[in-house]
């Protein structure tokens, strides 16, 4: 019997200026809103969330997502990774540990896809590959600040990009699989 350890399929879906933001200063993402005219089913976020078992995302980022006026996530469950206590919520659980043996924890409890969410979360798995899939839209806005995914730092493996598409509304959608 092998001792590897088994992790499920990991997704990243993020958009990003020009520059490699994320969010603006302060976490801002208004200068996203004149780009959200794509339907669920152009991003490919739908056939992401059908296909994906659980959202496994930073407490930063969920933090700013349970301030939307609605829940985007239905009743997906979703896994924070936080070392700051938690309000409990409906479909929400609260994890602490590295994201490899987290990932490895939530196989053995039967998860096969995950959807990564969260700058720091994102830039950590790429950092240690533990990313399968990175699906990136890039926005046509240079920032010049804010919250970078890269974090200046280079990544282990080279991505190589499998698609893109220019979306109606200017995103241009580049899907990165890490190289063999």
């Amino acid at each position: 019997m092998s001792t590897e350890l088994r992790r499920p399929r990991v997704s990243a879906f993020l958009a990003l200026s020009l520059d490699g933001f994320i969010a603006g200063e302060g976490g801002d993402l208004d200068w996203l809103a004149p780009y959200n005219g794509d339907s669920q089913e152009e991003t490919g976020y739908s056939a992401l969330m059908a296909s994906a078992d659980l959202l496994l995302m930073g407490r930063n980022s969920y933090d700013v997502v349970r301030a939307f006026p609605e829940w985007p996530y239905g009743d997906k469950p979703v896994v924070v990774l936080t070392h700051r206590p938690a309000e409990p919520a409906v479909n929400v659980a609260f994890r602490q540990g590295a994201l490899a043996q987290v990932l490895s924890e939530l196989w053995q409890q039967g998860a096969r896809h995950l959807y990564l969410d969260g700058g720091n979360l994102v830039r950590q798995g790429l950092q240690a590959g533990l990313v399968d899939e990175l699906t990136l839209f890039w926005v046509p806005v240079v920032l010049g600040k804010g919250v970078s995914l890269f974090g200046g730092e280079p990544l282990p493996d080279r991505l190589v990009p499998l698609s893109t598409a220019v979306l109606a509304s200017g995103l241009v959608r580049v899907i990165y699989r890490p190289a063999p």
